[in-house]
């Protein structure tokens, strides 16, 4: 059964201006908002060809969803515990495997048109993460976010684990940006993502013995 909850809060600071105004603003947090990509030397089979966006970065922690990892679609009705009803019944929406961390807790990352949700959290201008029921309602009436990426689970470092990978190579880092996220397939994100930051891919791919 999925559960809902996001698992990190920002401080409470109020925007006072901007299309977001009124919702929860982070402080400015490390790699908060960037992507994580995996180099072609990655060994952990979890994030093998994965592109992570990081949802909080600070000293005690680091917290991101894998974004080109799809794993199906599911039903919500059976899911949630509704009761029968079409609605629920019907409402199919793709899942992607977020990470490794808490399989069944369920958050939605979303662009921040719509931020009034009571769990919602503003990652930056770009993207929202909420993890409630009535954003799923919403969605099965039509309504909702513009643009948003269900996932399953999420990734986790301790203290200083993320900085001691990046100084390993383990990942490149490079900017979130909503088209990356949202309307590109999952196959090709990761390949999309090494572009943005001029890198071809082609120079990475040292799996397989090809080059």
């Amino acid at each position: 059964m999925i559960r809902f909850e996001v698992p990190f809060k920002f401080e409470s600071n109020k925007m006072e201006d901007g299309p977001i105004s009124g919702s929860t603003k982070p402080p400015v947090h490390y790699l908060t908002g960037k992507l994580l990509i995996a180099m072609p030397a990655m060994d952990d089979p979890y994030f093998q060809d994965s592109v992570i966006l990081i949802l909080d970065h600070d000293e005690s922690k680091a917290v991101g969803v894998v974004i080109n990892k799809p794993a199906g679609f599911i039903q919500f009705g059976k899911q949630v515990g509704k009761e029968k009803s079409e609605v629920w019944d019907n409402l199919q929406i793709p899942v992607y495997f977020g990470g490794p961390v808490d399989s069944e807790l369920a958050m939605i990352l979303h662009s921040c048109d719509i931020t009034d949700y009571e769990s919602s959290q503003v990652i930056n201008e770009h993207f929202c993460v909420t993890s409630s029921l009535h954003i799923l309602e919403d969605i099965s009436k039509g309504e909702g976010p513009d643009k948003r990426l269900f996932s399953l689970g999420y990734a986790s470092w301790a203290p200083g684990q993320l900085e001691n990978e990046l100084q390993a190579n383990v990942w490149l880092v490079g900017e979130g940006s909503k088209d990356l996220v949202f309307d590109t397939d999952a196959q090709d994100i990761w390949s999309s993502a090494i572009q943005s930051i001029g890198i071809d891919p082609g120079l990475l791919s040292t799996k397989g013995g090809t080059a």
